[in-house]
């Protein structure tokens, strides 16, 4: 064998040596084998926010606009009373009357003194100084006289009536009146709810007796109570059959401005490790946790935000995924 051919032989047995080298250390190294991932199947809901207000219920009462003690303003024995308690009046109706009989006479006597001195003062037979002391004193008479006649100020009911022949003080009363119509109701909301309350949202007050009406904010307080740290809300109603009575309770429910909101059921929320509130949405076939705001929460369900306005809620399946995983989506 020439030097040609033992090189050519040692070159094939070199390659043939490493092939079978390289071949053994390949097969010695394990193969990965990656299965198909499982993409879990859940339960998904489209969801689309709709305007929702808030109801905020606070305990409240219904308050009188007017009511004032009738006082007298002067001292006379009480000759008629002219209604009793519990009954209606009408503004300007006589409630309480007065002995007059003095004043009666002094009224007449100075009328005619007064007359007689616009003649005499025509004439030129007194001064204008005398002319205006008899006005003077017919004036003072004339109004005398129509204290006796105490009357109602304004449209309501009567209470705390003075009896016939009780001698009336100046300054004491002679009956209570009351305006039912309208009325305030009168609550208080909390600091926290304040600032969602302005005059002019609807608002519903249900009395205690059942009835139920339909109202709107007219005041909010802008200083809270010290004691309760509460600010005072008011609505205003009108009583017009006056079936409500002055300090009846019940709840007054006030209806923010709208906001655009979800109505989730209950089933398809998720608790944080740190007590915050998620929903488990579906975007491009994966899983976005996402933390929302519970406006109000029924047994049924929470209206929420936090969300975009049209959104794929899993409602079922969403304690089995995280997020991130791929999922097969199941419309209800």
């Amino acid at each position: 064998m020439n030097k040609k051919n033992i090189r050519a032989s040692a070159v094939i047995l070199a390659i043939t040596v490493i092939w079978m080298i390289s071949g053994y250390f390949a097969q010695s190294e394990p193969v990965e084998y990656k299965a198909p991932v499982q993409k879990e199947s859940v339960l998904v809901s489209k969801s689309e926010a709709i305007d929702f207000r808030l109801p905020i219920t606070v305990k409240a009462e219904s308050q009188a606009f007017s009511k004032v003690d009738i006082k007298s303003q002067t001292s006379e024995k009480i000759i008629n009373v002219a209604y009793l308690d519990g009954d209606f009046v009408k503004e300007g109706s006589l409630i309480c009357e007065l002995d007059s009989g003095q004043r009666q006479a002094n009224f007449k006597k100075s009328e005619i003194d007064y007359d007689s001195s616009v003649e005499l003062n025509k004439k030129g037979l007194i001064s204008e100084s005398a002319l205006v002391t008899a006005e003077t004193v017919y004036e003072t008479a004339r109004i005398e006289l129509a204290r006796t006649k105490i009357k109602a100020p304004f449209d309501g009911f009567v209470e705390n009536l003075a009896k016939k022949g009780q001698l009336l003080q100046n300054g004491q009363v002679c009956a209570s009146i009351i305006s039912l119509s309208p009325l305030k109701i009168v609550g208080n909301v909390s600091e926290v709810t304040v600032a969602m309350i302005k005059p002019g949202q609807t608002a519903e007050i249900e009395f205690i007796s059942g009835e139920k009406f339909n109202t709107e904010v007219s005041f909010i307080s802008s200083a809270a109570d010290v004691r309760t740290r509460t600010f005072k809300v008011e609505a205003e109603l009108v009583n017009e059959n006056l079936g409500i009575k002055d300090g009846l309770t019940g709840e007054l429910i006030i209806y923010t401005d709208p906001v655009k909101a979800h109505f989730v059921p209950t089933s398809a929320f998720l608790l944080g490790d740190e007590g915050n509130v998620a929903l488990a949405t579906v975007i491009n076939d994966k899983v976005d946790v996402v933390d929302v705001n519970i406006l109000i929460d029924t047994l049924q369900g929470a209206w929420i935000t936090g969300i975009p306005e049209q959104t794929n809620i899993i409602v079922g399946g969403q304690g089995f995924v995280k997020e991130g995983d791929e999922v097969i989506s199941k419309f209800k």
